[in-house]
């Protein structure tokens, strides 16, 4: 609250003298003042004294349109210990010019004008009712006109309050509305600061939670602008572009540089589509960077219109690296392939073997006949060496698809003399020899077709180093199998061929699904599949290779003698691609 003006502290003067002073200082007081407590007390106690009276009130305006009422809000002149509990105040016909800012009241005695009909102002304010005949009451307007409250004065005797009077608290009235106007200002601005700072502070929550959500997905975003077709990307969306956060870019100049061409006629289309059909726009596509590794990509975005509400002008959007759905979409429909060329191959394996063995049977006959010519039991006997290869090609190829749901006892040496049986004919015609060095009774307990599966894919694509060398060559396959005796008892069998080596280029990507080095011949799923089943038998693979003069590559493949949880049952077992 602020200090109360008093005459006491001017000094000597005339009364104009001392009202003039008294008027400048209250006014340097009420701008001083930042409550409306003390803007209400410096100017009910300065016009106390302008006008010489000796009771003053300030009623706060609280009007609408249904209820009207007017609170006591401050007092002056009074002793705090009389009062009662704060009334309303009394709303007459006098105090209503007053309080709704028509005019100023002035009445030399108030307890004979005509236009007041009820009790006085202050009769019920203290416990001994305060005698009353000078009345003066003054309005309290904003700037807008807009009633704030009323100064109220009284005094017992008659005929106190001047015209002069009247103006010296008209004038105090205006200060006061004043000072309350640029409080409410203060207030109001204090209000919106702190509005537009919570706005902002939660504008950052907001982008930050978005951020938050967009790095979880691992998803960037970013605009293009229709008339300039510039392309604006943040860190993430640059780092899938291979471009520069946040550098203009056309849409048109980044998809020539790093669309792949078989994609580029399909994102034209997509976005063309977008452009005359509205809705979400959508596309999925490979990216390819500098080093020639391609990514896949799904971008989508929603229009953002013209001001008329129709015209698309551009689009704020998102992208993400789907590279890693793509490749599970594609070792899916491998797999699918895979098990469905499994489940033929069986089915006509088996259906080969009841021929063969009738055909088996009546050469055997021919050659227990005594009238069959020497140069046909030759014959005779080179036809059935050759269906005995057919029906062990038969039983292999049900060994691939047919596995147990438990593991068993795998013989590593009778199994890996079996499938160097199987590719005889294949390295003999490429000129390859193998030699086997297996020490006896190489055993591991394992799933006995995913074994097979392992040693064949290895040593097929041995074969293959020498098929697809620069030139070929002859040459010779090495297959050798050692115990391994510690902790755990292993086995270490190595596979080590002459063939032309692997790329540099191609090393750090041979156990990924679909990726060879075979051109048109491989599909990319081998050594991903024998490193899944070599894991999923708690074992190891690795390799060495070198592709100068002597050129080869040596793989490596570690199995533990007894499988990890080899007490569980294995279920699922048709499917050849690890989960």
């Amino acid at each position: 609250m602020g200090s109360q003006p008093t005459e006491a502290l001017l000094p000597n003067g005339s009364q104009n003298e001392r009202r003039l002073r008294l008027l400048i200082e209250t006014g340097i007081l009420l701008a001083s003042e930042r409550s409306l407590d003390g803007i209400v007390q410096v100017a009910l106690d300065a016009g106390l004294h302008l006008c010489n009276a000796n009771v003053g009130a300030f009623f706060y305006n609280n009007i609408d349109d249904e209820r009207k009422s007017f609170h006591l809000y401050k007092l002056a002149g009074i002793d705090s210990s009389s009062l009662t509990a704060p009334p309303e105040f009394n709303f007459t016909s006098v105090s209503n010019d007053g309080f709704l800012g028509e005019r100023i009241v002035r009445s030399p005695d108030i307890t004979r004008d005509p236009s007041y009909s009820g009790r006085l102002p202050f009769a019920d304010l203290c416990t001994v009712p305060i005698p009353i005949r000078s009345y003066l009451s003054v309005p309290v307007r904003s700037r807008a006109g807009k009633s704030l409250g009323c100064l109220v004065y009284a005094h017992p005797q008659a005929d106190v309050f001047t015209s002069d009077s009247e103006d010296l608290v008209a004038t105090i009235a205006s200060q006061a509305a004043v000072a309350i106007d640029n409080l409410r200002l203060a207030d109001s601005l204090t209000h919106e600061i702190s509005h537009v700072d919570s706005a902002r502070a939660l504008q950052r929550e907001t982008a930050d939670r978005l951020r938050q959500a967009l790095d979880a997905a691992q998803l960037g975003t970013w605009t293009w602008d229709r008339s300039t077709d510039l392309l604006d990307l943040d860190e993430r969306a640059a780092d899938l572009f291979h471009a520069e956060a946040h550098m203009p870019i056309t849409r048109s100049a980044l998809r020539k540089r790093v669309v792949a061409i078989e994609d580029q006629a399909l994102t034209t289309e997509s976005l063309q589509q977008f452009l005359e059909a509205g809705g979400i726009y959508s596309a999925e596509y490979r990216v390819e960077s500098s080093d020639g590794i391609q990514t896949w990509v799904s971008a989508s975005g929603n229009a953002n219109f013209a001001p008329n509400g129709t015209d698309i002008i551009g689009m704020v959007g998102t992208v993400q690296d789907i590279t890693v759905r793509k490749t599970q979409e594609n070792a899916l429909r491998q797999s699918e392939k895979l098990a469905a060329t499994g489940r033929l191959a069986a089915t006509i394996a088996h259906e080969i073997n009841n021929p063969l063995e009738a055909v088996t049977n009546l050469i055997y006959l021919s050659r227990t006949d005594p009238d069959v010519p020497a140069p046909v039991q030759r014959l005779l006997e080179t036809a059935d060496s050759e269906l005995a290869r057919v029906a062990q090609i038969a039983q292999q190829t049900l060994g691939f698809y047919r596995d147990t749901t438990r593991p068993v006892e795998i013989k590593l040496n009778d199994l890996l003399h079996g499938v160097v049986d199987l590719f005889e004919r294949k390295m003999v015609s490429r000129k390859i020899s193998c030699t086997l060095d297996l020490e006896s009774d190489l055993c591991i307990h394992g799933l006995q077709g995913e074994i097979r599966q392992v040693f064949s894919n290895l040593i097929v694509n041995a074969i293959d180093a020498f098929t697809f060398a620069p030139a070929l060559k002859p040459g010779t396959i090495h297959i050798r199998g050692r115990h391994l005796r510690g902790r755990i008892d292993s086995v270490s069998i190595v596979i080590w061929d002459q063939g032309s080596g692997i790329p540099t280029s191609a090393r750090q990507r041979i156990f990924s699904p679909f990726f060879t080095t075979k051109l048109s011949v491989g599909t990319g799923l081998g050594l991903w599949v024998t490193r899944g089943f070599v894991e999923k038998h708690g074992g190891t693979i690795g390799f060495r290779t070198r592709t100068a003069d002597p050129s080869g590559t040596l793989f490596r493949v570690v199995l533990p003698v007894h499988m990890p949880f080899a007490d569980r049952t294995l279920s699922g077992t048709e499917s050849r691609l690890p989960v």
